[in-house]
């Protein structure tokens, strides 16, 4: 797979669309601008095409993401069945958990639906950042929505144990 990708906020050009910017992102939520620039220039931004499959279930993981640009789906197969768990867009985050979880591997597939720019943020990176300079506000962002799809998750959960027929409309959307 193809990818282009860019080391630097002046190489990068985010080209976000149309009055947008990385500050309105949830994850950047209550963070400067020097902080943002903080997270931006400890990533690396790589530019990918529609259809591009960023990494399958069961894949060993040891990068999160951040949509800059465009559209990612989050999908998981089971038994012939495909299921469409989350269509994510600017300013959504995936595939954090395999920053936290040791000997993690990917829970689904995340495939990208339209031409799309993503932060990347490798492991050793984030471990650098938590350890030297990584604002504060920038983890807790991230810990906000965690406990928002588990919140979701468990409701779900509940809903099928129990033959909720309501459970086959919940859908976690980001």
């Amino acid at each position: 797979m193809q990818l282009a990708t860019h080391k630097n906020r002046a190489d990068m050009n985010l080209d976000l669309g149309e009055g947008a910017s990385p500050d309105q992102f949830e994850i950047f939520e209550g963070l400067g601008k020097a902080e943002i620039d903080r997270v931006l220039d400890a990533g690396v931004v790589r530019s990918i095409d529609r259809g591009k499959l960023l990494f399958r279930k069961g894949d060993a993981g040891k990068d999160m993401f951040i949509i800059m640009k465009g559209k990612v789906q989050i999908v998981d197969e089971y038994d012939n069945h495909k299921k469409i768990l989350a269509e994510l867009g600017p300013g959504d985050f995936f595939g954090e958990m395999a920053m936290f979880e040791k000997r993690h591997t990917r829970s689904a597939h995340a495939v990208v639906r339209e031409p799309s720019r993503v932060l990347v943020l490798k492991e050793n990176t984030l471990n650098k950042l938590i350890e030297k300079k990584m604002p504060k506000q920038f983890l807790r962002n991230i810990i906000g929505v965690l406990c928002h799809r588990i919140r979701i998750n468990n409701t779900m959960y509940m809903r099928a144990r129990y033959c909720d027929k309501t459970s086959k409309d919940v859908k976690w959307v980001g």
